[in-house]
């Protein structure tokens, strides 16, 4: 029974450390790290928790023989915006507090995702009934109505004609639309991906919605590591090359170089920040203040503690707009299937 046990688990395990459980185990990680545990036991100590958790042993020696956080949390399967911030505290030196910082950002990330999936299961869940729905009237209920209309001798009202056109159309706009959108996204997806990081992002930054989010996003992270690599003693040309050497974000590494270059022509930061499409309007004006009265740094610090929140509370109110928005039309959709139903009917009672 043991050696079963021991088949079974071993058969179970895994390379990465679940989705779920990323951002609490790197808050466990910032924790042992303030408490003066090293990073190989700190490791070692979380890895109990993990018991079917391959290469335990070679991730904590490669620990120990010069690998990084950053790499040894990349094994893990932690997301790549995750690593590059780790990459950078590894810079300054002042890993402990960006452990925690990444753990609540991935938790953030966590909840924003959580909240979009409650809003929209619900309506999907309507979507997909009002579909069997008018299945089922196309198949069963309108054809009865029809052969009832006629052997009472009385015409088919307009109503039942229309609404046979539409329930016959419907399945098939359905499966068009389906295909249609899968094709669509298939072929987007195909072309970002022959694109260069810029030009990707610029597509993307420039969608409806998704591209307010992306903006967002890009400018909390820009700011939040410029900032801290700044003010931790590098240069401006400093912290570019750090965004040109880390592995872990294309774009970064990419924006690194154009700036690089921009800058080496005489443009000023604000100017060629204006060339890049991934950021806020607020982000170029804090730019634009901080290098005309020399507090750059600070500022771009300043603001990436208050954009993060206003990213939050700008997506809570899309969510509050799109739910009420799905269910009107759901609701529309579903009093036009009754309508569709007692109508024909009340038309029959009065011609008995």
């Amino acid at each position: 029974m043991y050696l079963l046990r021991n088949i079974i688990a071993g058969s179970h395990r895994q390379s990465t450390i679940p989705k779920k459980d990323q951002p609490v185990f790197l808050h466990r990680l910032s924790e042992l790290r303030e408490n003066g545990y090293p990073l190989d036991q700190s490791l070692s100590f979380l890895f109990l928790q993990f018991s079917s958790l391959k290469n335990q042993d070679q991730l904590i020696n490669n620990l120990v023989n010069g690998s990084s956080i950053s790499e040894t949390l990349k094994m893990l399967g932690f997301p790549s915006y995750a690593c590059m911030h780790l990459y950078f505290a590894e810079q300054y030196g002042n890993i402990g507090s960006s452990l925690s910082e990444t753990a609540f950002l991935m938790k953030h990330r966590e909840n924003q995702k959580k909240k979009l999936i409650a809003i929209l299961q619900y309506p999907l869940f309507l979507i997909l009934l009002f579909v069997f729905v008018s299945a089922v009237l196309n198949m069963y209920l309108l054809p009865r109505m029809t052969q009832l209309y006629q052997s009472i001798g009385s015409d088919q009202s307009k109503i039942i004609i229309i609404a046979d056109t539409l329930f016959q159309t419907l399945p098939q706009f359905f499966i068009i639309a389906l295909l249609f959108i899968s094709l669509f996204t298939f072929i987007f997806t195909i072309t970002l991906m022959k694109r260069s990081p810029l030009e990707r992002w610029k597509t993307l930054s420039s969608l409806p919605f998704a591209g307010f989010y992306f903006k967002h996003y890009h400018s909390y992270l820009f700011s939040r590591e410029a900032s801290t690599l700044l003010m931790s003693g590098l240069s401006f040309q400093q912290m570019l090359q750090t965004f040109i050497d880390q592995p872990y974000r294309p774009l970064f590494k990419d924006i690194g170089r154009f700036m690089t270059e921009e800058l080496e022509r005489g443009q000023s930061v604000y100017h060629t920040m204006l060339l890049l499409p991934y950021f806020t309007d607020e982000l170029l004006r804090i730019t634009q203040h901080g290098e005309m009265n020399g507090n750059l740094e600070k500022e771009w610090g300043f603001y990436s503690k208050y954009c993060l929140a206003a990213l939050e509370e700008k997506s809570g109110r899309y969510f509050n707009f799109l739910q009420p928005v799905i269910f009107t039309l759901l609701g529309i959709a579903v009093i036009g299937a009754y309508l569709v139903i007692l109508l024909p009917v009340f038309n029959l009672l009065q011609t008995i």
